[in-house]
């Protein structure tokens, strides 16, 4: 596996001038690229004679010219890439659906275009991170399962297992993590309480559906006593985001008692991966959601201040107008000479351009400030 400082690196991007900028900077960090403007004939052929060693991560834009980027990570992640590389998209701005359809299809992360090149350095070594630890997670379940399977004391207890792996990673919120946890068990003849810790306060839930603030205080006391700790007839197992409470594992009986064992931790090693998907997908809408509520808010401010520096605007040229027009009839009747009403008219047209331009001026700081909300909504929006 590669060094986080110097990645192998497929990128696929059409717009020329964003994949040379990109290319320059990742190529100045180190990184080992191979670029392509769309998707080759050869498809993973072409891929292969570019870059013979299998890539660390594949950054991939969603809008490809007759590709779909959704359909083509799909084809990457089943066909091409092992576990260990990550996947980012990159794409305009990023509603809600396409977050959740970009992680199911595989993708583990996204940037939003223009892509800001310290946050891509930054998210490469983090999705690269991840999938080391995603892999010798894997590596460690893989060696609990093959010492499980030896001691499993039926073929449908391993079906169980392999069924909740498999469908965990569908489920859509605790509460339905915890159901599918609580039906399982049953076939193990366990019955247990869980904590979920990846919201802003945690979640309980019993397998009786009971609420019992002891178990809660319990479990809070004993997640920092390890992965695994056992207290009388209790056995806690904790992970970063969830902590589980088994109330009747069989003591009396030692060879089942570690049979069991080494199966709840097969179960349950991917539910914390689970959660931290849900963690991060949660985030992500909520980031979304705010930067639209705030680009709203500030184009509303910006249509509202032109349409009302224009009506100004043109109520201050009539106003001007009508007093020109009714200070020249006005005068035609105090008998002035011409000399003295050119005077007089001199004054009254310098004090009205004078007020012309202060309302010029005016006018000029509503644009400069228009641009400033459209630079901020532009910020948002990249951000």
């Amino acid at each position: 596996m590669t060094d986080t400082n110097e990645l192998k690196i497929i990128y696929i991007e059409d717009d020329h001038q964003v994949a040379a900028m990109t290319l320059d900077y990742l190529q100045s960090k180190g990184h080992r690229v191979v670029h392509f403007d769309q998707w080759p004939a050869n498809g993973f052929s072409a891929v292969r004679d570019q870059m013979p060693d299998m890539p660390d991560i594949l950054i991939l834009d969603v809008n490809l010219p007759g590709t779909d980027g959704y359909q083509l990570c799909q084809r990457f992640r089943e066909e091409y890439l092992p576990d260990s590389a990550g996947v980012i998209f990159t794409s305009g701005l990023m509603d809600d659906e396409d977050i959740i359809k970009a992680f199911e299809v595989g993708a583990d992360d996204y940037l939003v275009k223009p892509v800001r090149l310290a946050e891509l350095s930054i998210k490469l070594q983090q999705v690269h991170q991840q999938r080391i630890e995603f892999v010798s997670r894997g590596e460690q379940a893989q060696a609990a399962m093959q010492m499980a399977f030896s001691a499993m004391r039926t073929s449908s207890e391993l079906g169980e297992i392999l069924r909740y792996q498999e469908n965990i990673h569908r489920l859509p919120d605790a509460a339905a993590i915890a159901a599918a946890s609580f039906e399982v068990l049953q076939h193990f003849d366990l019955q247990a309480s869980m904590m979920f810790f990846h919201e802003t306060e945690p979640l309980f839930f019993r397998f009786d559906g009971l609420e019992k603030s002891i178990e809660r205080e319990t479990m809070l006391a004993t997640r920092a006593r390890g992965r695994m700790y056992h207290w009388k007839q209790l056995t806690f197992l904790n992970y970063d985001y969830v902590s589980l409470l088994f109330h009747n594992m069989p003591l009396q009986d030692e060879e089942r008692y570690g049979v069991l064992k080494d199966q709840i931790c097969l179960l349950f090693n991917g539910m914390d991966t689970r959660l931290t998907t849900l963690l991060m997908q949660r985030k992500d809408v909520e980031k979304q959601a705010k930067m639209k509520s705030a680009s709203n808010v500030l184009a509303a401010i910006a249509l509202e201040s032109e349409q009302s520096s224009r009506a100004y605007s043109e109520q201050f040229e009539r106003i001007m107008l009508d007093m020109q027009t009714n200070i020249k009839a006005e005068l035609a009747q105090f008998n002035l000479i011409e000399s003295e009403e050119e005077v007089l008219l001199g004054h009254i047209d310098e004090g009205l351009r004078q007020a012309s331009d202060l309302f010029d001026e005016s006018i000029a700081n509503g644009r400069q400030q228009k641009e400033l909300i459209e630079k901020v909504m532009s910020k948002l929006q990249s951000c």
